[in-house]
């Protein structure tokens, strides 16, 4: 399965990492992340900004499976996934603030991921139950 990344930082690499059976192509803006990724991972790496239609045409976005947005973002991660959503995409995005939360559900994104709240949970059950 094609799965577009936008976001080619420490999360984007790691997914694109655990995904060694299928076809990636990761939008990331930073030049330097788009050097590091695309000299490390077997996937395609193309430096731009991935809210940008013709962006999004270029990384093959009609043929992908899955959008996965993972930049740290907030607002463009909400708005990638939207546009995925409405085009039938299996959508997977990450939110780092909790007030956002409830809208990107609100807007029935497939998946949510937040990582800052998911390691807060599991030091704080450390504390508890350690």
């Amino acid at each position: 399965m094609k799965v577009l990344i936008a976001g080619g930082g420490t999360m984007g690499r790691e997914i694109a990492k655990a995904l060694p059976d299928h076809e990636i192509i990761i939008i990331e803006e930073n030049p330097d992340v788009c050097n590091r990724d695309s000299n490390e991972l077997n996937a395609t790496v193309l430096c731009g900004d991935c809210n940008k239609v013709h962006m999004l045409k270029e990384a093959g976005f009609e043929d992908a499976g899955a959008v996965i947005s993972v930049t740290n973002s907030d607002e463009v991660n909400l708005l990638l996934a939207l546009y995925a959503k409405k085009h039938g995409k299996h959508v997977i995005a990450r939110v780092k603030e909790d007030e956002y939360i409830q809208l990107f559900e609100d807007y029935g994104i497939d998946h949510i991921i937040s990582p800052e709240k998911r390691a807060a949970l599991d030091i704080a059950n450390k504390v508890v139950w350690d």
